[in-house]
């Protein structure tokens, strides 16, 4: 085999390593490089991908929550209607790079700080927008309903995460 073999093998090896990196990382350049979207959605088509927006756990944070029972009319009282409670979020997006709105967990705690109910809410199903700008603030208010009203919560926590 001659000299030009190798360094043709060699060049092959290292486009195909290129290749592989761009496909791995397409979200993040995507994210950090926006002129790059085109030809990174280019190179998707071949390789069966999609450029999808990039997902950093910690890039957003709560910055309030609340839940606060919802007030019954009497008559709603008297017939025995579950309680409702209005729960609100404000998530802000710390990163300089737009990412995509996370999912949150609801976990409903007891006195002693226990899971009584757990809550997995996808915040596109009450209109929230896909992906959150670079210092985006996204306040949702949402109507939440107990499947149990018998269960009686002191607390809660949130989790933002990504499925």
């Amino acid at each position: 085999m001659t000299y030009a073999g190798l360094i043709a093998w060699a060049l092959l090896g290292v486009l195909g390593l290129v290749f592989q990196t761009m496909v791995l990382f397409k979200d993040v350049l995507a994210a950090h490089q926006p002129d790059l979207h085109p030809a990174l959605a280019q190179l998707c088509l071949w390789a069966d991908c999609k450029v999808a927006p990039l997902k950093q756990a910690d890039a957003v944070v709560i910055d309030h929550a609340a839940i606060d029972p919802m007030p019954l009319s009497a008559d709603a009282v008297d017939m025995g209607a579950p309680v409702h409670w209005a729960f609100e979020v404000h998530l802000r997006n710390s990163a300089k790079v737009p990412v995509a709105t996370p999912w949150i967990e609801l976990t409903l705690t007891d006195a002693q700080d226990q899971a009584v109910m757990r809550k997995v809410l996808d915040l596109s199903q009450w209109g929230a927008p896909p992906v959150m700008a670079s210092g985006d603030i996204l306040p949702m208010s949402l109507q939440l309903g107990l499947v149990n009203p018998e269960v009686n919560f002191v607390g809660y926590r949130l989790l933002t995460f990504y499925p």
